[in-house]
């Protein structure tokens, strides 16, 4: 047995221990996941002390929160709301969530505030155009046909876009035939009766501000939690709150065009708020040396042309900079910057030059840039 002399000389470093132990305990900790979603990957950091919200706890409430709004509003899914909806006969209300609603009049806002460049109902061209889902249920290989390929239980749009896909520029016939199946005008949304009703054959696809919304719900998820201080990204679209561990704001890095070059084009600190990016560089196709995006204009029903390359939006939430990005993109940058700027609207817009790319800022997106490029 110790005696009681030693006992008495060993409290005091066993106090000190403790106190060190609480200490540390107590001190903020960054922790991390990672998982995947949506058909993309997402990431998460988050501040906690030793004591609070585990890992398992804080990735289980943000994967249910993404895989609700991957569940609900997904064009990949045939039994989602979205697509039963797309589904639903012409001029009847069809009831869905509140949230999907809520989506499709702000869809719709940015589709007034662009004259129509951006429009929630533009799947018919985009997938003319070989950019839309695909859903193989199967694939069955048979002698003398190594590409024999089936589509099962898909959804009856998903079948008529494999009918439909080109592999090749469509022609005039066809671009104004799914022309008509376009206009955001069409599509009436009843928040009060929480309904979506389709005055024409339209397909809605809610892809550009879905991923952005998803993030908004983990964000909301992780806040429900407690935690003050995080930062989610989704497919590339991110949203922050609070501060680092060590207490400076968050940073995110605006990667670019010319990202296997020059690494990082630009530096933000969004400060409680979302970044969303959108470019052509990664999804397009050639064509006897020209390029054609995945970015398709309602109005005219071609893939966009223009010099812009890729548009960076801040704005309250991941959903929101989500589609204005789109916007942006269909607008190109100087139609854009003009109606960013009457708006102040955070966008910057990185586009081709003959040396490369350059890059021009709105007004409201330049607070945010840690370096001035």
């Amino acid at each position: 047995m110790l005696s009681r002399s030693l006992k008495r000389s060993l409290l005091p470093a066993i106090f000190l221990l403790l106190v060190v132990f609480l200490v540390l305990s107590t001190r903020p900790r960054l922790y991390s996941f990672q998982g995947q979603i949506m058909g993309t990957t997402y990431n998460v950091s988050y501040v906690a002390n030793l004591f609070t919200h585990p890992v398992k706890e804080v990735s289980k409430a943000v994967y249910d929160a993404l895989a609700d709004v991957d569940q609900r509003m997904s064009t990949y899914k045939s039994d989602s709301e979205l697509m039963q909806f797309n589904r639903s006969p012409v001029g009847e209300p069809f009831r869905v969530s509140q949230d999907i609603v809520q989506l499709v009049q702000e869809a719709q806002a940015i589709s007034d505030m662009s004259d129509g460049a951006y429009d929630i109902t533009v799947g018919p061209l985009v997938n003319l155009w070989g950019f839309g889902p695909t859903q193989w249920a199967a694939v069955k290989e048979s002698p003398g046909d190594e590409d024999s390929h089936e589509l099962a239980n898909a959804p009856e749009f998903v079948k008529w876009i494999e009918s439909q896909y080109p592999g090749h520029i469509p022609d005039e016939m066809a671009i104004n035939e799914a022309r008509t199946k376009v206009g955001y005008q069409s599509l009436k949304a009843d928040i009060g009766d929480s309904t979506l009703t389709r005055e024409k054959e339209l397909f809605v696809d809610l892809s550009s501000i879905a991923k952005g919304y998803g993030v908004d719900q983990a964000a909301a998820a992780i806040r429900a939690l407690g935690i003050e201080d995080f930062i989610v990204e989704v497919g590339g679209e991110v949203a922050v709150q609070g501060v680092k561990p060590n207490g400076k704001p968050w940073r995110l890095a605006v990667i670019g065009p010319e990202m296997g070059k020059n690494g990082i084009s630009a530096l933000v600190e969004p400060l409680d708020k979302a970044l969303a990016t959108s470019g052509d560089y990664l999804n397009f196709f050639e064509v006897d040396g020209q390029r054609y995006s995945h970015t398709i204009n309602p109005v005219t029903g071609w893939p966009e042309a223009k010099r812009v390359a890729e548009v960076a939006v801040i704005a309250d939430t991941s959903a929101r900079a989500d589609a204005l990005a789109t916007m942006f993109m269909v607008l190109g940058d100087e139609k854009g910057l003009e109606l960013a700027n009457r708006l102040g609207i955070a966008a910057r817009f990185a586009y081709y030059t003959d040396e490369g790319f350059e890059t021009v800022t709105s007004e409201a997106f330049k607070p945010y840039l840690v370096e001035q490029p």
